[in-house]
């Protein structure tokens, strides 16, 4: 199904991102949910859904040579293609090529535009990859049910089609195998049972050398779920057990496929996944991550990274250079239920589990690092109950001396099962502080706070491990400091770590310098939209690391002292006035009082 007619590309190492909104080269989003990759030749196609108010609106295709820039090629089925599409459900379309008929074949789940009650496939098929697809029509193979599905062509052409059905009395019950015609266009047998009275939906097939790896989801709807794989030696068994894969909720995602790229130097696998919105299925997500398949062992392996590369020329995959700071460090707990441990949130595992002695809330997880690390990304895998009924309400509580706690509030999280969270600071102790959990099919809190893990990711070594201070140049007893998140300068600053910065690489451009709060670590010094200088937490947006990077230079009023130039505000320059900090145009005409109120020694610690 994947690297038909592998061919070397002129692809380079790119960068693949998750989380974020997806744009083709138009600009636009990509509309191409739960569908596949096939390469044909130097090019590969990208397939998937567009649903528009919960209705089938077209299948999609999109083009790339490096898997990070994609065309929109053409809507190749529609609503209008044939009357049962004008108001239906199609999801899970995949394409597959037969050699023998030299057509592609697309094959999806098709049900009619109000309910699921049909659980049918539909097929469409076409000369060439990326043309208008003419459609075959719908029905139920060899009549069970089939929602979602998947298809697979073997090493030695014959088609498979592996469906959630029913066996025993309730929808998706129960997986079934079927054996498809020689054009791929219908089913000639069906192969057997599978995950009897496991409610197992979205399958994905990958064979490696002689191994077969079936992944699916629990079916919880539109809600991520414990991810779990099987493998064999046959497509048509025996199949092992199921074991997890990944986080508890697949790090917020259902899968949909597997894609196989074969390049010069290796064949890397990538899991594709939809990360839905519950309440907006229009915020839809893709999510792309690297999938180690172990061929000792007949293992697989999922990691989250929130970037990471791959070259589709040779088909290397190259994860993010974060070091994950809080794994097998000193952890604490607000309380610990008989048989847990706060060791377990960070030991890598993410099938163990902290939990609280209680169901009290709110209740609080620490890592204690042994000394400041930067921290720019926080991945939190969270407890669910089978369908991720719940979401955590949380803050993020940082310290450099284990007492005094500054906080990033996350209590509007409405995220299920993950959250990754960007922040950037440097400190010592980082605690999770969970203070209610709200379940969206139960009013009443039941859930005991716990954790599965939470890592800290940043670079290898901290950006900076003392401070600085910033004395005025014409009130050399005074110094910047917040105070109620203003900048000042004042003398007898107490707290004396209110005048205690950490000076880092500017947040905008390592050209420039950030000012870090050491007793509110993650807040920044920046300009606000009245350029007055504030102290804030981190925000990861351009505008905020613009306002909160400075370019240092000699001071206007004594070369050895420096000058701070706002970064988004070329020519304005960092000055107290009345003793409180604002941003001011300073030149070589300025007053010597001007140039003087902008220049500042600096004492580093």
């Amino acid at each position: 199904m994947f690297g038909f007619h592998p061919e070397r590309t002129d692809a380079a190492s790119v960068t693949i991102s998750n989380g974020s909104d997806w744009l083709d080269t138009a600009g636009n989003p990509i509309h191409a949910s739960s569908g596949n990759i096939l390469k044909v030749g130097s090019t590969y196609y990208w397939y998937g859904e567009h649903a528009v108010g919960g209705k089938f609106d077209s299948v999609n295709v999109y083009t790339s040579t490096d898997l990070k820039n994609w065309t929109f090629s053409n809507a190749i089925l529609t609503k209008d293609s044939a009357t049962e599409l004008a108001s239906s459900k199609i999801e899970r379309p995949k394409v597959i090529y037969n050699a023998a008929t030299q057509q592609y074949v697309l094959w999806a789940h098709y049900e009619n535009g109000t309910d699921y009650n049909l659980g049918r496939v539909a097929v469409a098929t076409s000369n060439t990859p990326s043309g208008k697809f003419t459609y075959e029509g719908s029905f139920r193979p060899l009549d069970y049910e089939s929602r979602d599905m998947t298809v697979f062509v073997d090493t030695d052409g014959t088609g498979y089609l592996i469906s959630a059905s029913r066996k025993n009395g309730g929808a998706n019950d129960t997986m079934a195998i079927f054996r498809m015609n020689a054009s791929y266009t219908g089913v000639e047998s069906f192969v057997g049972w599978l995950f009897e009275n496991s409610y197992r939906e979205a399958p994905a097939v990958v064979k490696k050398g002689n191994r077969y790896y079936l992944f699916t989801s629990q079916a919880a709807g539109w809600y991520p779920n414990q991810g779990a794989y099987a493998t064999a030696t046959s497509m048509t068994g025996p199949w092992s057990a199921l074991t997890p894969y990944g986080n508890p909720s697949a790090f917020g995602s259902q899968i949909h496929d597997i894609a196989t790229i074969t390049g010069s130097s290796t064949t890397s696998y990538i899991y594709m996944g939809d990360r839905w919105n519950p309440m907006n299925l229009g915020e839809h997500k893709h999510i792309w991550l690297p999938l180690t398949l172990n061929d000792t062992n007949g293992t697989a392996s999922l990691e989250w990274y929130k970037d990471w590369s791959i070259d589709a020329a040779t088909g290397t995959v190259a994860p993010s250079s974060l070091v994950n700071h809080a794994q097998g460090k000193t952890a604490t707990a607000i309380s610990t239920a008989s048989g847990s441990s706060a060791a377990h949130v960070n030991d890598g595992n993410y099938q163990t589990s902290w939990a609280a002695s209680s169901n009290t809330w709110p209740a609080w997880w620490q890592v204690d690092f042994g000394s400041p690390k930067t921290i720019t990304e926080i991945d939190i895998s969270w407890f669910m109950y089978k369908g991720s009924e719940g979401y955590y309400k949380y803050k993020i509580e940082i310290s450099n001396d284990g007492v005094n706690y500054s906080t990033l509030d996350r209590t509007n999280n409405l995220t299920y099962g993950f959250t990754t969270d960007a922040v950037h600071f440097t400190a010592r102790y980082v605690r999770i502080n969970m203070v209610n959990a709200v379940l969206w099919n139960n009013p009443g809190n039941w859930y005991t706070p716990t954790l599965h893990e939470v890592k800290m990711l940043g670079p290898a070594a901290p950006e900076a491990t003392g401070y600085s201070q910033f004395s005025s140049h014409n009130y050399p007893d005074r110094y910047i400091r917040h105070s109620n998140f203003t900048a000042r300068v004042d003398a007898n600053v107490s707290p004396v770590l209110d005048s205690q910065f950490r000076v880092v690489p500017g947040l905008a451009s390592s050209t420039g310098i950030s000012l870090e709060s050491v007793n509110f670590p993650g807040y920044f010094l920046k300009r606000n939209s009245s350029n007055k200088i504030v102290l804030e937490a981190y925000a990861d947006t351009a505008a905020y690391k613009g306002d909160a990077t400075f370019l240092s230079s000699p001071g206007w009023a004594d070369s050895s002292n420096i000058s701070l130039q706002s970064y988004s505000q070329p020519g304005y320059y960092i000055r107290h006035y009345n003793y409180v900090l604002q941003l001011d145009t300073i030149n070589a005409s300025s007053s010597s009082t001007v140039k003087s109120d902008a220049t500042f020694g600096r004492t580093n610690f």
